[in-house]
Parts: C-alpha cells; structure tokens; sequence
C-alpha cells in the first residue's frame, strides 16, 4: 500500500498542473452536487422504529398534537378589566398586522357573528348535542307551573335592557333547549373557571385573561418561528409599556422552547466555537511553522464531508439534518489522519519514509473506524442509519485523500537540532513507567468496577431542553391557574374507515364522561362533545324524534300560547320554535363542522390520505395513570399516549440498540485487526485498551453520576472511533522504534487538544444537551490517550517483547530488518 502511493506521489509531482485543475473540478462537482440536496429536520427520526411499533409511529405522525402558544395576561393594579381586554385587543390587531404569515389560528377571542353563527349552528341540529340528562331537564321544564315560570321570566328579559342576544334566543327557543347543547361546548374548552367577556376568554375573577396562538409553523422549524418569536416579544415589550402596571403578559409554549433552544445552541456553538478555532488556528501555525496549515488541515476533512454528502443524496432522496448535524461534530475524528501525516512531515521523514510509517496504520484505522460507524446500520433509526453512513464515507474518504493530498502540499521545515514544542517533549515521555499514573488507572479500574452500574440513561427528553428564566415563570404561573403541568394522556382512535372511527371515538367519549363522574380523571377535552358518527347521530335524532310526541309539541305549543297572552305575547312569537320541533334533522358531516370556526376541530380530527385520526385529551393524577390505561387498553383501533411514557419507551429501545452496537463494533474491529496483524497478541494489544477505555469512561460517568442521553450516547461512537485510531497508532508506533512511536504519540496529543478544544469546549455552554456531550467527551478521550500511553506499551512488553526475550522497554523495541519479529508469534 505504501509503494502505491509513493508511485502516485511521483506521478502527481510531474504533473502538478493538471492534479491543480482536477482537484478544483472534483470539489465543483462535489459542492454543487451537495447543495442540491433536501434535508429532514424532523428529530423523531432518531427514535427507533420497527414492525411492533410501525403502527405507533403513522398514529404520531398523523394526530394533531397541537402545541399553542399561550398568551397569559395578567390585571395589574387596574380597577376595571377592560385594561385586560384593551391589552388583548392592541396585541390582535398587531398580530394581525405584522405576523399574519405566522399565525394558522387564535382562540380566545369570539366575535359577535361567530357566537351568533354557532348558536343557530346549534339550533338547527339542536338533537345532535343533547344526551340522556338533557332531556331529563327538558321534561321537568314541561310542567304547567313550570311553563308559566319560565314565561315570565322571558317577559321580564324581553323588557329589560338586556342583549340582543338574549331576546333573540327567547324568541327562537322559549325553553332554552339549545342552551343546554351549548354547554356541551364547555368539554371542548379549558376550564369552567373561564367565562366570555367581551369576547374574550377571561377567569371568573377577571384578573386573568387567555389566549391561544396556533403557529403556522410545526415547532421543529425554529427558523421561521423565531422570527415570530421576535415579534410577539417586540409587541409584549411595548404593550407592558403602555400598559405599566395596569396589565402585563407572559407566554408559555413549544414552539417558543424549541426557538429558544435553537438560539441557545447557536449562541453556544458561535461562542465556544469561535473561541476554540482561534486557538486550534493559532496552536497549529505555531507548531507546524506554516500560515497556511489550516486550510492543508481541513481540506481532507471537507472532501471527506462533501463525498459523503454526495453519495447520500444519490441513495437518498432526503437527508436527516440532525444526522448531519451530529456528524459534523463525529468529523473531528478525520483530523486525525491530516495530523499524523503532517507531524510525521515536519520530522523530516522523506516521503518513502512517511507512507511506510503512516498509510498502513491510516487506512487501517479509518477501515476500523468506517465499519464501526457502519453498524449503525443495525440500529433501527433513519437519522442514525444516515450518521452512520455519512460518517463511514467522510473517514474512508478524508483518510485517502490526505495521503494524495497533504505530501504534495506540505513540507517539513525542522532542522534535526532544532528547539523541541512542548508536545513533543510531552510525547517523548515514558507514561508506561510512571508508577502514579500506572496507580492512577489501577485505581480507576478498581473504582469502576462498582461504580460502571450506576450510570443510567435519561429516557426523558424533555429534560434536555433549555427554558429561559421567562419561560419557567409563566409556566409556574399558568400551573396555579389551569393546572398546566398536570399529566396529560392522550386517547386516538385511528383507522381508515371514517365512520369506524367515529363509532370508536364515540365509545372512548362515553367512558371519558363515567371516569369524570368517578372522579378519576380531573378533566378532559373531547371533541366526542360535538361530532359522533352516523350511527350515534342518527340514534340522537331518533331520540329526539320519540322525545317530541304530536301530544306532546300540540300541549306545549297550548301552554306556551295560554301563558304568553297573560303577558300581551301574540299567539305567532313562538313560531320558529314550533317548526324547530317539527323539523325533519339529518345527520352532519366533519366538513359542516369545520365551518364554525369557534369549534377547533382540526385540533381534534386530523387526516393523511386514507388514515384518520381523532384524539381526546384527559388530564390525570399520577396514581390513575396505569388505570387509565387499563381501561382502554382493550378498545379496537385505540391507542393511550402517555408521550413522556413513549419517548421513554423510544428511547429505551435506542439505548439498548447502542448496547447492541457496542458488541457489533467490538467484533469488527476484532476481525479487522486479526486480518490487518494477523497475529493474535498484536490484536490484543491494541483491543484490550479499547476496551478498558470504555469501561473506565462508563465508571468516571457513574462516579460522577452522569448519565447517558439521546446525543452523548451518539457522541459515544466518536469516542470509541478515537479509542481506536489511538491504538492502532501505538501499536504501529511500538513495533517502529522509539523514534517513529514518538512521533504518533505526538499526533496523538494533537488530536487530543484538537477535540477537547473543538468539542470538550461546549463544556461552557449553558445549554443542557450540548454541556452533556462535551462532559462524556472530554473524559472518553482523556481516558482513551493515557490509557494508550500507560497500558498499550506495558502489553506490548508482555505480550510481544517477553515472548521474544529481548532485555529492552516497549518504546525501544523496534522490528529487525525483515519484519519478522513478530509475525509469527
């Protein structure tokens, strides 16, 4: 492999010109392939998927989860509250005005026309919102004493100064039948503690007023969603303004987590980042005595990336970005392959000399590196699977073309007498004879052989996310008002015949309505209220149909008549009431439903093709939980979602799908380096370390109690690629002579302060997930380098320098001429 690259070398050299020209063609050609492509933003796809829960995940993706933002305005100082409703209106109208594009809804405020639309909606289908209670007050309103009561008391409403609408709905319905239905609207609203005022949404003791913004957006686009995050901020800022103390408000929502997210990661990454470039920059050019060494160190890296960005657009037609985006952080470990070769460069090896040293263990290691990122494959995650082969293809890719590349462009410029850096005389350091640091890691093994068990995985997501100070306080806030944090379940019922699934949401809305009477639940939101299936609809008319006898509607037309003359009403006021009990109903479709716009049915229904889903909302205490569960556990083509309990589940499934993947990986690199060495102590020589670096980083994490989570258990693949670039290093350094050991342990520390500087720096950020993988990074690389330089060289003694009987240390064991020594042992 050497003499082949030695041979293109030379041929390169005597036609730099046309390597020059093909080199910026393959890069054209690879950029513009990569900016053609699509990206997937959604972040569920790191969650496994599998045939048991295939079914799970097409109910996720198609019911409406809807996540709102909550505009909470409070009454500060104010003795009336049309400050609060004031405060509302200013916030609409430049709402309205500014972020129209960002809005798909608001509730909270009803029109005049839309109260009067749903309430002749209402009345015309007066039988569809009625149940067994109803009619059960209806008939204590027949009574002839109770007739006369409640003419009346119309008179009385009908001479007072009273609204519109109330005379109105006197006239049409003297008994107040569709008021009843009405209140059935209540269990598609929030809270009984909320009444209308002016419109708008407003607590009982009118300190509180609610509004709802549904985002036009899905919350995973952070980018068009903070710009409306900016303006609601912007307005609430000049409305507490205006308003001082008379009325302030706060939001609570989703989408503004995943905005502020968003931004904390970018601002994290910029800071830390910026920061960490400057001093990877500067300790670059220092110790490699070139200006230009930056742009020589990354460009393999970059063609690694872009390659493998291009065959991933060809095989996909989409590319999870989050995969991306984590592999971006995963390519650190392509560095490693610039660095050896230039160190070895700048130690004046000539360029025989360098490919015999380095293309080996190179290609090696980034064959090891790629397979063990290629069990990814195994995981049942798209996203991951994406990670796996992004990564596989930008190791493989950077490491061959840093071999072509960085000889042909870099020179060494250290005299041999020449002042030694720092590193190097870090790297030139016997570990392996330190007896603290042999010790230290006796210790290390000790400790972490009763402390590994204690290191648990955070199954629950939401504890990664980063809420900003505001966003804590009007959640507190909300919670002492409508019991926010309060734990949520979700029943669906799915299926693709859409009276089937009605049919089943109309069973599911039955037993919400006897859990509540029971007391086992604390309240729930159904849309069961309103729209039912053709066969309960049908049963509703019937109902009403039998209700309505002609001896019936004739004594009450009678009663009606008689009493409304005592009070001058003409023998025709009631007139539309009379036909109302005469009318021929008929059952309504989900399209007639949506045209009322007070109904949020799309929060409820919602439909991808053939596949429907409706979903009901019930909030629980923790005790009822399971028992909740229990009870529609059995419903066909119903499913509970507990979605903290389904992350979890989710989630759990990737954690042990990454156990699994640890042994895949192991067993890889096993087989590799038996094929590479072909010797079984070589092997063990440069596995143990691996190995006993993963258990110490999993024992320093349950020292510290630190726990795995979604991303830094991801991170783990790039510690364990690292752990074996380092060792396949040592093990080629030691079987080389001192010197050449030197000199990849050199590269070695350079790669060191390249990943604790280009990733362990996140250590500063303040956002959760990226403190966590920065933590699990910093300790798995540390562990991974002194582990090499301590154990590696002691096994090397005694595995291969004992057993051929040479009295001389691991760092001065070099092979004789004919690279025998250790072929055959």
């Amino acid at each position: 492999m050497a003499n082949f690259f030695y041979t293109l070398y030379n041929k390169i050299q005597r036609h730099k010109t046309v390597f020059g020209v093909t080199l910026i063609i393959i890069f054209g050609l690879l950029i513009w392939t990569a900016s053609t492509i699509k990206f997937d933003e959604d972040i569920s796809k790191l969650i496994p998927s599998n045939s048991e829960n295939e079914q799970l995940q097409k109910v996720l993706k198609t019911a409406q989860f809807a996540d709102k933002i909550i505009v909470h305005i409070e009454k500060g100082n104010s003795v009336t509250t049309d400050d609060l409703t004031d405060y509302a209106s200013q916030l609409l109208d430049s709402l309205s005005t500014h972020s129209s594009e960002f809005i798909k809804d608001i509730q909270g405020k009803i029109e005049d026309e839309t109260i009067f639309k749903t309430m002749d909606f209402v009345y015309n289908n007066v039988p569809l919102f009625l149940n067994t209670k109803d009619y059960s007050n209806i008939s204590n309103k027949l009574e002839p004493d109770s007739i006369a009561k409640i003419t009346e008391n119309n008179y009385k409403t009908l001479i007072s100064p009273s609204g519109i609408v109330s005379k109105q709905t006197i006239i049409k319905d003297p008994l107040g039948i569709s008021l009843m239905a009405l209140k059935h609207l209540q269990q598609l609203g929030i809270s009984d503690d909320f009444t209308l005022k002016d419109g708008f949404l407003v607590s009982k003791d009118e300190r509180h007023l609610l509004l709802f913004i549904t985002p036009a957006y899905p919350s995973n686009n952070t980018t068009d969603n903070a710009k409306f995050s900016e303006h609601l901020y912007r307005f609430q800022d000049d409305l507490n303004t205006v308003f001082k103390h008379k009325a302030q408000s706060s939001y609570f929502g989703g989408t503004l987590i995943a905005v502020a997210n968003a931004q904390q990661i970018k601002s994290d990454i910029q800071i830390t980042v910026t920061i960490a470039m400057v001093l990877l920059m500067t300790l670059f050019i220092v110790f490699y005595k070139k200006l230009t060494i930056p742009i020589i160190l990354f460009v393999p890296t970059l063609f690694g990336g872009l390659l493998a960005i291009t065959v991933l657009s060809v095989i996909r037609s989409e590319i999870s970005a989050i995969s991306l985006g984590i592999g971006a952080v995963l390519l650190g470990v392509t560095l490693d392959y610039s660095l050896h070769i230039l160190t070895h460069i700048r130690n004046n090896e000539t360029v025989k000399e360098l490919f015999d040293s380095v293309s080996k263990p190179i290609l090696m290691s980034s064959l090891t590196t790629a397979l063990a990122f290629l069990c990814l494959l195994f995981v049942n995650s798209p996203a991951l699977q994406d990670l796996g082969v992004f990564a596989a293809i930008s190791v493989m890719g950077a490491s061959v073309f840093a071999l072509v590349f960085i000889p042909q462009v870099y020179k060494g410029k250290s005299a041999p007498n020449a002042k030694r850096s720092i590193v190097d005389k870090i790297a030139s350091y016997d570990f392996h004879k330190n007896k603290i640091l042999i010790g230290s890691i006796a210790v290390l093994l000790i400790i972490s052989a009763f402390s590994y068990q204690r290191v648990t995985f955070n199954q629950d997501i939401s504890n990664l996310n980063f809420q900003p100070e505001t966003i804590k306080s009007a959640e507190a806030k909300l919670d002492t008002l409508i019991n926010i944090s309060s734990k949520s379940l979700y029943l669906i019922a799915f299926g693709t015949n859409e009276q089937k699934v009605l049919e089943t949401n109309d069973e599911i809305f039955n037993q919400l309505q006897n859990l509540e009477i029971e007391d086992q639940i604390l309240s729930y939101n159904s849309v069961g209220a309103l729209v039912g299936s053709d066969k309960k609809q049908q049963e509703s008319i019937q109902f009403w149909n039998q209700f309505w006898t002609a001896e019936l509607k004739t004594q009450i037309q009678s009663e009606l008549i008689e009493n409304g003359n005592k009070f001058g009403f003409k023998p025709t006021t009631f007139e539309e009431f009379y036909a109302l009990l005469d009318h021929h109903f008929q059952p309504l479709s989900i399209d007639d439903y949506r045209k009322i716009n007070v109904i949020p049915i799309s929060d409820f229904i919602a439909k991808d093709e053939d596949f429907m889903t409706i979903t009901s909302v019930v909030n629980v205490e923790n005790d009822h939980i399971e028992e909740i569960k229990n009870t529609f556990k059995n419903y066909d083509n119903t499913l509970v979602i507990d979605r903290q309990a389904i992350n979890e589940t989710m989630l759990g499934h990737l954690k042990n799908d990454f156990n699994k993947l640890l042994v895949y990986c192991v067993i890889v690199v096993v087989l590799l380096l038996l094929i590479f060495y072909q010797n079984i102590r070589l092997t063990l020589v440069t596995v143990i370390p691996i190995i006993i670096t993963w258990f110490v980083t999993i024992g320093i994490m349950g020292l510290f109690h630190l726990e795995f989570n979604i991303f830094n258990i991801i991170i783990s693949s790039f510690i364990f690629g690292l752990g074996v670039d380092y060792s396949i290093f040592m093990t080629n350094g030691m079987r080389s002579g001192k010197s050449s050991m030197t000199t990849h342990k050199t590269s070695i520390i350079l790669s060191v302060l390249t990943t604790i500087l280009g990733v362990g720096v996140l250590i500063f950020a303040k956002h959760p997930a990226l403190h966590s993988l920065a933590t699990i990074s910093i300790i798995g690389i540390l562990a991974a380098m002194f582990i090499s330089f301590v154990l590696q060289p002691i096994l090397y003694q005694f595995l291969i320098s004992k057993e051929s009987h040479v009295e001389k240390s691991p760092a001065d064991f070099a092979d004789p001429p004919d690279g025998r020594s250790d072929r055959n042992l």
